[in-house]
């Protein structure tokens, strides 16, 4: 019995691990990998560097100056009965960095994207003000802004994008040349892997709890966590003894490989561990389907205390281990009907009394009879 059980626990422990491990791989494939830049820490920009090295990255920049909200971001959401409403979620800004080229006896602006959060906003219009202030100046008293330090993956610029990038350009007077260079590329703080940042925090949450029920399932396979169960059934009863349970386990039907209907016990396999059920307390058993999303196909039992007991199974396998139980249980109610779960609700004692207690009855009697 151990062996057929412990083999049965490493399978449904080998599958856990597989599924878990292909739902970590999607996952961070859907995040494009991006939670490995996240652990390693962003990388420190470079403005001189060519942009394109660092397409796809996880960057910080020191940005210096923000001189435009050219995109306000919105989603509008379209009510179910009629009308829409448009909420804002942030705003794209034209920023730069002014780089020192000593040999020229100048300075080099670059010229780029940075995408905030709305929430933001208050914060960036003075940052725009206090740029513009400083740009303006000419008695040299104004000092330059405190640069705004972002983080985000560094994103070439959508067509729709860079058609505003350069229309606000044109509105600030900015031309290219070789002292004012131009990348098409956005800070994005929004996303992070292809997917909104919130969402992905909720993907690698996901991705970790697979990892951790992935090495749980691995533990699985070098201990006796499968017999948790049945060990706690032999020290809360010490009339039995194991040999006993494993002398009823080998004469028990096989029900679909992982239920096995003994005359004394029904011993049955939950992912990966063993679960025991006394034949003697059961007093109903049917077959439960639901179809839909949340589907359901299980062979449902019952206790005398009460307590309901969900065992996976088709309706074929279902019906066959039923017949075992009518078979050689003849104190249990067999079959579903809506007048059995009404008795079984309202009136406990009278459906006792339908098969159980009679049956109980009659063998107490036989014993006392043979005695």
């Amino acid at each position: 019995m151990l062996e057929t059980l412990r083999k049965s626990a490493r399978k449904s422990n080998t599958l856990r691990v597989i599924f878990s491990v292909i739902g970590i791989v999607i996952l961070l494939a859907v995040t494009k990998f991006a939670i490995f830049d996240v652990i390693t820490g962003a990388t420190k920009m470079d403005i001189t560097a060519d942009p394109a090295s660092y397409e796809g990255k996880y960057v910080t920049i020191d940005a210096d100056f923000f001189l435009y909200d050219y995109i306000e971001h919105t989603t509008t959401t379209t009510r179910k009965y009629g009308g829409s409403s448009t909420s804002t979620n942030g705003y794209s800004y034209v920023a730069f960095q002014s780089v020192d080229d000593y040999e020229k006896s100048s300075s080099i602006w670059y010229f780029y994207s940075v995408y905030l959060n709305y929430q933001e906003q208050d914060k960036m219009a003075a940052k725009i003000e206090e740029a513009f202030e400083y740009l303006t100046d000419e008695t040299g008293k104004i000092a330059p802004p405190e640069p705004v330090t972002v983080t985000g993956v560094w994103n070439t610029m959508d067509a729709q994008t860079e058609k505003y990038f350069r229309d606000a350009l044109l509105d600030l007077g900015v031309a290219e040349s070789e002292y004012d260079l131009v990348y098409f590329y956005e800070l994005d703080t929004k996303n992070i892997g292809g997917v909104n940042s919130t969402l992905f925090w909720v993907l690698m949450a996901a991705a970790a709890f697979l990892l951790l029920f992935a090495v749980l399932s691995g533990i699985g396979f070098f201990s006796n966590a499968y017999m948790k169960n049945i060990q706690q059934y032999l020290q809360k009863d010490s009339s039995v003894s194991l040999s006993s349970i494993e002398e009823d386990f080998k004469q028990a039907h096989l029900i679909d490989k992982t239920v096995w209907l003994g005359k004394k016990w029904t011993v049955y396999m939950t992912g990966n561990k063993a679960q025991i059920a006394v034949n003697k307390d059961l007093v109903w058993g049917y077959y439960f389907q639901r179809t839909g999303r949340n589907s359901v196909s299980e062979m449902r039992l019952f206790t005398k205390d009460k307590k309901q007991l969900h065992i996976s199974l088709s309706e074929k396998h279902t019906q066959e281990a039923l017949k075992y139980y009518v078979a050689e249980q003849p104190h249990m109610v067999v079959g579903y009907s809506s007048d059995l779960e009404k008795m079984y609700n309202k009136d406990f004692s009278a459906f006792l009394n339908l098969k159980y207690n009679p049956a109980m009855q009659a063998a107490s009697f036989n014993d006392g009879f043979n005695a």
